[in-house]
């Protein structure tokens, strides 16, 4: 959404807001954050992206390997009667934390109670002005109410502000005489304002760039607020918190949550719908300090913000000209995985773009093994859609309907450019709402019709070499095939031949049958296929791993040939596999085409091709390189395939990151063009 649009909706909401019923108010939030929930799980409750320390980073004080800081906003009467009750808790387990109160709300926050937090070691901030969703609804009100805040902040001697709902304009914030603001967050998708700065980690946000000296410092909190957790989802224990903090102390950052004491049973007789037990705020302070004791900076956030603005110099965060958000540094870039093999491809070029700050939102559909086999990688992506088989009506349906399914994520998620290898849904989206994408392509005779026509292009130097035409967006070249993006992260290991049940000694060929859904198909390759298949089966000492497309493949095959079964001869993986892995301890590999043939051919290993389509530039360089050997007859299937071990050298060669720089670099460069056009 437009953030003209999303201001006046937020507008709208809270001048509607104190006339809804309060339970009516948590029920519809209840159910927006359960649906934003479902989409979310490729970035929250962790952001990969935010894991990576700011420039100059030299670590906490006395070399602690992350912070651990604790907050509270009061926001009512109730939750002001409960701030003793909740400190007291914290002493006993040994903790501090700074309690954050609104100074014009409905509340009054007395001079002894501020007087006896400081005295025990508490902190006390300023949570906005009146809590009412107006701080922000105009340059002149903001300024008006900074007077107001400043002056609070003289008489309490608070250090810190946090706005009401996350809302901000960190620009404006400038106008507070406070040495630190705590109004964002890594990752938040159930706030208001959902985009967040992407780290874990605190920094220094400069006046101007010409006056670096001058400035606060931003603490974004990096744990889910109590609220999200226990009331919007329903959550019936700490263990996001735990997940995430076990994260956070890997990549060093900064610990830092959000507790409601106007939310939080503590055994004073209050109960209500809207609350939860005190025993899970206590479960998870102990979980830190029996867990993580000794390794973590427990420090107050003013502590925090001066240990940050001493080092300002080296952890300054830049905003885009013109944005007050702060949302982050670089574009977002959206990467849309549609089929298997462009998990093992996109995964080299996801970890290299969130290295370099970019965050990345990725989805998946939830078809061949693309979903599993992503996880199985560690790949943080939200599934949406699915395969609609083979029929071609089908096909368009689901492919208009999974484009229906983005909309609303890329919406919310506003990346300035969508990136994949042949996504149709990702290239419709982009079309339907002007959004610029970049199609990765290695088979030229794809189809990408009308709407599905992508902006720019990029394509191995065998299509530049052949004189291979694009589909009407601008063409650049990487060097190398696309499997030569992943191929030097291969550890070869043979505990593979054990899960399979593969004797070493055998003959192991890697079968992979013809794509028959897809619309280049030639019935001539099952044949050639069905007659390699055969021939294998009955050779001694071989032993055949098949990898069907899909289940719907598998069980014809084992209802039309369960010859091919009998005894384990042929066997197929109950799991994704690592295939580079499988393919480098086969001794060939023969393929219906695609990413199977270049793979072995990426790793030196025989190939042999059943493929019966037009072929394809690169597949034609590799055939003229003798690196893949097309099959065309069922004669050559029996005389130019030989079933013989091979000898595997001690290391591959000449695997390198060229091709992963080259398209990395492309990526980049036409996301940062992309933004340049907003």
């Amino acid at each position: 959404m437009p953030p003209l649009a999303s201001r006046r909706l937020r507008r709208f909401y809270y001048r509607v807001k104190p006339h809804l019923p309060r339970s009516v108010r948590w029920a519809l939030r209840r159910r927006h954050a359960r649906r934003i929930r479902r989409t979310t799980g490729g970035f929250w409750p962790i952001d990969p992206a935010a894991g990576a320390p700011p420039p100059g980073w030299t670590g906490w004080p006395d070399g602690r390997e992350f912070a651990f800081v604790l907050t509270h906003d009061v926001e009512s009467r109730a939750g002001l009667e409960r701030v003793r009750p909740l400190a007291e808790l914290e002493m006993e387990l040994g903790f501090r934390s700074s309690f954050n109160f609104v100074p014009e709300g409905d509340y009054q926050v007395s001079a002894e109670l501020r007087r006896w937090l400081v005295d025990h070691g508490f902190e006390v901030g300023i949570h906005d002005l009146k809590h009412d969703g107006y701080l922000y609804n105009s340059r002149n009100r903001f300024a008006r109410s900074a007077e107001r805040i400043n002056h609070y902040a003289r008489e309490w001697d608070a250090a810190g502000f946090r706005s009401a709902f996350m809302l901000r304009e960190l620009e404006w914030l400038h106008d507070l005489d406070v040495l630190y603001d705590a109004s964002t967050f890594d990752t938040d998708p159930f706030e208001p304002q959902p985009d967040g700065v992407h780290t874990i980690f605190p920094f220094w946000l400069p006046r101007s760039p010409e006056d670096s000296a001058k400035g606060y410092v931003e603490l974004p909190y990096t744990l889910p607020q109590d609220s999200t957790l226990f009331l919007l989802l329903g959550e019936t224990s700490p263990r996001i918190w735990k997940e995430k903090l076990a994260w956070i102390a890997k990549k060093g950052g900064m610990a830092m949550p959000i507790v409601h004491p106007d939310y939080i049973r503590l055994g004073d007789g209050v109960e209500g719908p809207e609350m939860y037990p005190a025993g899970h705020y206590r479960d998870f302070l102990r979980h830190v300090k029996e867990s993580y004791g000794g390794r973590y900076w427990h420090a107050l956030p003013k502590d925090v913000a001066q240990f940050v603005a001493s080092a300002r110099e080296s952890l300054t965060k830049v905003l885009p000209p013109g944005n007050g958000q702060a949302s982050a540094e670089r574009p977002k870039i959206w990467i849309d995985l549609d089929n298997t093999p462009h998990v093992p491809f996109f995964e080299p070029i996801v970890e290299e773009l969130e290295s370099r700050g970019f965050p990345v939102m990725l989805t998946a559909r939830d078809a061949f093994q693309v979903c599993s086999l992503a996880e199985k990688k560690g790949m943080k992506f939200r599934k949406v859609g699915r395969h609609h088989g083979k029929n071609m009506l089908m096909k368009g349906a689901g492919l208009g309907y999974r484009a229906l399914q983005l909309l609303p994520m890329v919406a919310r998620e506003r990346p300035v450019i969508g990136v994949s290898h042949g996504a149709r849904s990702q290239l419709l989206v982009g079309n339907l709402i002007n959004m610029p994408t970049l199609l990765l392509e290695d088979y030229e005779h794809s189809r990408f019709p009308g709407m599905m026509q992508p902006t720019w292009e990029m394509a191995p130097e065998s299509f530049q070499a052949q004189k291979v035409n694009g589909h009407n967006g601008e063409m650049q070249y990487y060097p190398g095939i696309k499997e030569d993006v992943y191929a030097w992260r291969l550890k070869p290991d043979a505990g593979l031949l054990d899960e399979l049940g593969v004797d070493p000694a055998d003959i192991l060929v890697t079968v992979r049958p013809p794509a028959t859904e897809a619309h280049y198909h030639n019935p001539e390759a099952e044949g050639l296929f069905e007659r390699f298949m055969n021939r294998a089966c009955r050779t001694e000492n071989v032993r055949v791993v098949l990898l069907p497309r899909n289940r719907r493949q598998e069980d014809d095959l084992r209802s039309r040939w369960p010859e091919w079964f009998e005894q384990d001869k042929t066997v197929v993986p109950r799991q994704a596999v690592d295939g580079m892995n499988l393919i480098w301890h086969s001794d060939l590999v023969v393929s219906g085409g695609g990413t199977m043939n270049r793979e072995a051919a990426a790793l030196g290993v025989p190939v042999y091709s059943v493929f019966r389509g037009t072929l394809g530039a690169v597949d034609r360089q590799l055939e003229a390189e003798e690196r893949l050997v097309m099959i065309g007859s069922a004669r050559e299937t029996d005389e130019r395939i030989p079933l013989v071990k091979r000898a595997r050298p001690e290391a591959r060669i000449g695997a390198s990151k060229e091709t992963l720089r080259v398209l990395v670099e492309a990526i980049v460069a036409r996301a940062n063009e992309a933004a340049a056009r907003r």
